[in-house]
């Protein structure tokens, strides 16, 4: 695969699949699975900060009061791009939803609307048989106030 060439099907869908995956685990706590899609050198550009290498990721981990913050990332409109040595962009859509309160507050979280709406860039690579998230950012183009 190089630049300019379409991505094949299957590398979409596994790109596709790494992506969607990721969030889903981040939403729901499941941190030993979304470091599994997260490449060794990685880096997570954040709106707080940016995690660089997974030493800094299982930092960001540590700290996290799960079940304080419940969360859900809507993601859409993914198109895919090859880049040289054979990585992948995804484009995305973000819509996310936040609730700040205590482990085990009652469902549905109230909210007053998306938390944040923008859009991912994730450059994957093929890592020991999976594509992982090498670079992830997000551009914000609306926000909660």
């Amino acid at each position: 695969m190089q630049t300019g060439q379409p991505v094949p099907f299957d590398v979409q869908m596994a790109c596709q699949a790494s992506v969607m995956s990721f969030m889903a685990h981040f939403d729901a706590d499941e941190f030993d699975a979304l470091q599994a899609l997260f490449a060794p050198d990685g880096t997570w550009v954040r709106s707080d900060g940016t995690l660089r290498g997974m030493a800094d990721l299982q930092a960001w981990i540590a700290r996290r009061q799960p079940g304080r913050i419940f969360v859900r990332h809507l993601i859409s409109n993914l198109r895919f791009e090859a880049l040289p040595d054979g990585r992948v962009r995804a484009h995305s859509y973000v819509v996310a939803y936040r609730h700040d309160g205590e482990p085990g507050d009652a469902r549905p979280a109230l909210t007053k609307g998306p938390a944040l709406m923008g859009r991912y860039t994730d450059d994957l690579i093929l890592h020991e048989g999976r594509w992982k998230i090498h670079h992830k950012s997000v551009e914000l183009d609306f926000k909660l106030v």
